[in-house]
């Protein structure tokens, strides 16, 4: 199995804007640029924070657009409309205009639970719905729900309950239909579901992926589109560096990882297609770290990039919001 180092690709210069990294996008080009730029979220600036940012960054510039957010966002994702972009935040979903960092109210889940917040999100190929999660932010109990926004109607629908940290989400298809792929952390498993938007629900259809064996949890994950997904691992203990491994769907064979050094807990995976070939980008997050753990891991908070294998990636989905 290739090892491959990645090496820091952003490193914030203030502590807050380390804590707790999350979501990478690509978003659409501009019409000057092959490559769109990327989003990501901080869900919280600190410890008792109550607010998190919501961060946008071109590949051609340093240049850094910090969008403070009141709420916790626990994800961003792209639509078609360059400046628009769909949050998660808290317990409701709103689009967040980039220029002005104006917020459009559109949904709010039925949770009144004060230890739930909105976490990881996926878009339905179509970009007519997505499927996001909650999680409990002790980490404790089965409080958080998976659920599904269908754009058209602006409806949200609980698809599966009793989760405690729902995170990375991957879709695929076979002759049966829509399949969904769900990290539920605390069980280190990757879970199969049988989709259907159009009666808003989810069958379980056994576990794809049983990662017990694995150091540290199971966080964010996306699809490799060859039938592999790569999965980014949080660990919580003290490790010289992180990693996150490409695992095949049919088989849970491990084909190739990456490592992060000097930032243990490692979050979540984006690729995106360059000139120079198919590139790995990795959040990771300083979360719940003592200080004398900080001094031994100097690049926790950073984002990585790194090289890979793959000779091509699937081509980025967007919500399709109407236009108003």
């Amino acid at each position: 199995m290739r090892r491959t180092e990645a090496r820091v690709f952003i490193a914030p210069d203030k502590l807050a804007d380390r804590y707790l990294l999350e979501g990478p996008r690509l978003r659409p080009a501009g019409s000057r640029s092959r490559v769109g730029p990327i989003a990501w979220v901080n869900i919280q600036r600190g410890p008792n924070a109550k607010g998190g940012t919501i961060y946008t960054k071109s590949w051609d510039t340093k240049h850094l657009t910090e969008l403070p957010q009141p709420t916790r966002p626990g994800f961003v994702l792209p639509t078609e409309w360059v400046l628009e972009l769909l949050v998660g935040r808290e317990k409701e979903l709103g689009i967040v205009t980039e220029f002005n960092n104006a917020w459009q109210p559109l949904a709010t889940i039925s949770d009144d639970n004060p230890r739930t917040i909105i976490n990881d999100a996926e878009i339905v190929p179509g970009g007519k719905a997505i499927v996001f999660g909650t999680k409990d932010t002790q980490f404790k109990d089965r409080i958080a729900h998976l659920y599904l926004y269908t754009v058209d109607d602006n409806r949200v629908s609980v698809l599966v309950d009793k989760q405690t940290c729902s995170n990375g989400k991957v879709f695929a298809s076979d002759a049966r239909g829509l399949i969904l792929f769900d990290i539920d952390t605390p069980t280190r498993k990757v879970v199969r579901y049988r989709l259907d938007v159009e009666a808003r629900t989810a069958t379980r259809d056994g576990v794809a992926l049983d990662l017990s064996n694995e150091v540290g949890f199971p966080d964010g994950m996306c699809d490799c589109g060859d039938g592999s997904v790569i999965i980014a691992f949080y660990n919580p203990d003290f490790a010289e560096a992180g990693r996150a491994v490409r695992f095949k769907l049919a088989t849970g064979k491990a084909v190739e990882e990456w490592v992060t050094p000097g930032s243990p807990r490692v979050t979540c995976p984006l690729l995106v297609k360059r000139e120079g070939g198919v590139k790995l980008i990795l959040t990771t997050a300083t979360e719940g770290m003592p200080a004398e753990m900080f001094a031994e891991c100097p690049n926790a908070g950073c984002l990585f990039i790194a090289n890979t294998q793959l000779r091509d990636c699937p081509r980025p989905e967007v919500v399709r919001l109407p236009k108003v």
